[in-house]
C-alpha cells in the first residue's frame, strides 16, 4: 500500500508545484506586483524593521533598488557606535516610508542625501535613517524612545506626513490623557493586523516568497486589507465618514500635538535639539489627481501642517513644510514623484526633499 501511495503523493506535489508556477506566471503577466524583503517586525507592539535584512525592492515600471537594514533596525549598511566619533555631529531622522526611502537605494534616501550634503560642506556629520514604512506619528516617537535614543543624536528630525493622524487613531501607540500623550499597553495596539502580519511571517519560506514571489505579495496585501478595514479606509479605500472626520479633528490633531510635546521633552532631557519637517504626498505637489482620496489627503495634510506649526510655535521648535518648495520645483523640473500605482518620490524627489531639509537645518541653525 505504501508503494502505491508514493506515486500519488509525488503526483500531488507536482500538481501543486505546477499550480503555483501557473499562478505566479499569471500574476506577473496580468497583475504585476511589487517585491520587497520581509522587513516587518514587532517590538512590544511597535512596528519596526527586522534586523539584518538585505534584499531587492522592486516596483514594476518604477524602480528596482537594494535595501539594507542593520542589526540596530536602521536603514544602513553600517552599524553605529553608541556615541558618535569625537568631533562628529550625529543627527537622527524619524519618519515612515518617505524617510526610509521607499524606492530608493540606501545611499539615495533623503537622510543619506542630507548627510552627503553636510559632509560636502565640510561638516563631520552622521545622519541616522530611523524611518520605517507605514508608521504613524506616535510610532515614530515611540521608536525614538525604544531604539534611537540610546545612539545619542544631537539633532532629531521628526518627519510628518498627511496620513500620520489616521495612523495614530488606528495603531494607538499613545492615547490622550489630560492633554498628555500616554503610552498604550502593547497588547492594545491594532491586534488584528499585527496578528495577520505575524502569521504571514511564520509561514515556511515566507522571507524567500516575499523577496521573489509576486503571487505571494498579492496574497499578503489582500489578507492585510481584509483584516484591517479601518486602516485601509485611512489609506483611501473608502471615503472618511463624518464620525471619522470628527475624530480626526477632535482627537487625532490634539494627540499629534501631545506626541510632539512628548518628543520635545525627551530630546531636551537627552541634550538634543528637535526639528519638525512635513513632507507631502504626491497629491500635495501635483494637482492632476481629483478623486475623493486626493481631496481628503490634501485637507488632512493642511490640517496637520497647521497643527504642527502651532505646536512648533508653542514649544519654540523649528518647523519646515516642504510642500511649497516641492510644488515650485515640480512646475519646471523633472518629475518628483512616480505616477500610477507607485506615488512615492523619484530619485529627483528625494534629492529635492534633502536639499530643502539641508538648507533648513543650516538656517535654523541646527548644524554648524
Amino acid at each position: 500500500m505504501r508503494r502505491g501511495r508514493a506515486p500519488t503523493l509525488a503526483l500531488g506535489a507536482l500538481s501543486c508545484a505546477l499550480a503555483l508556477l501557473l499562478a505566479e506566471g499569471l500574476v506577473r503577466a496580468f497583475f504585476p506586483q511589487p517585491l520587497r524583503p520581509a522587513w516587518d517586525d514587532d517590538l512590544d507592539g511597535l512596528r519596526v524593521a527586522r534586523p539584518g535584512v538585505r534584499g531587492r525592492h522592486l516596483q514594476p515600471h518604477a524602480f528596482d533598488v537594494q535595501v539594507a537594514i542593520n542589526a540596530q533596525r536602521l536603514r544602513a549598511r553600517r552599524v553605529y557606535a553608541p556615541a558618535p566619533p569625537a568631533g562628529t555631529t550625529r543627527l537622527a531622522v524619524l519618519g515612515d516610508s518617505m524617510t526610509f526611502g521607499w524606492g530608493a537605494d540606501d545611499d539615495a534616501t533623503y537622510p543619506a542625501r542630507v548627510e552627503q550634503a553636510l559632509q560636502r560642506g565640510g561638516m563631520a556629520a552622521e545622519v541616522i535613517n530611523a524611518g520605517f514604512p507605514g508608521t504613524s506619528a506616535g510610532e515614530k516617537v515611540a521608536w525614538y524612545e525604544a531604539g534611537v535614543r540610546g545612539l545619542h543624536p544631537r539633532v532629531v528630525v521628526l518627519t510628518l506626513l498627511g496620513d500620520d493622524v489616521d495612523g495614530d487613531l488606528y495603531w494607538r501607540a499613545f492615547r490622550l490623557e489630560g492633554g498628555q500623550a500616554v503610552p498604550t499597553p502593547p497588547g492594545e495596539r491594532a491586534r488584528a493586523l499585527r496578528a495577520t502580519r505575524s502569521l504571514m511571517a511564520r509561514l515556511p519560506g515566507s522571507a524567500a516568497l516575499a523577496a521573489h514571489s509576486e503571487a505571494f505579495g498579492l496574497l499578503r496585501r489582500a489578507l492585510t486589507r481584509l483584516v484591517s478595514r479601518e486602516r485601509t479606509g485611512a489609506l483611501g479605500q473608502r471615503p472618511a465618514t463624518p464620525e471619522e472626520v470628527r475624530r480626526f479633528r477632535a482627537e487625532g490633531l490634539p494627540l499629534l500635538r501631545a506626541e510632539i510635546a512628548r518628543l520635545q521633552r525627551l530630546t531636551t532631557e537627552d541634550g538634543a535639539r528637535l526639528a519638525l519637517v512635513f513632507v507631502p504626498f504626491r497629491q500635495g505637489v501635483y494637482e492632476d489627481a481629483t478623486d475623493f482620496w486626493a481631496q481628503e489627503l490634501r485637507w488632512k495634510s493642511q490640517a496637520i501642517v497647521e497643527e504642527t506649526r502651532r505646536a512648533a510655535q508653542a514649544l519654540n521648535l523649528p518647523f519646515l513644510d516642504v510642500t511649497p518648495a516641492l510644488a515650485a520645483r515640480a512646475r519646471t523640473g523633472p518629475a518628483l514623484y512616480h505616477q500610477g500605482a507607485e506615488t512615492h518620490p523619484t530619485p529627483a524627489g528625494y534629492q529635492a526633499i534633502a536639499d530643502e531639509v539641508t538648507a533648513f537645518l543650516r538656517a535654523a541653525p541646527l548644524v554648524p
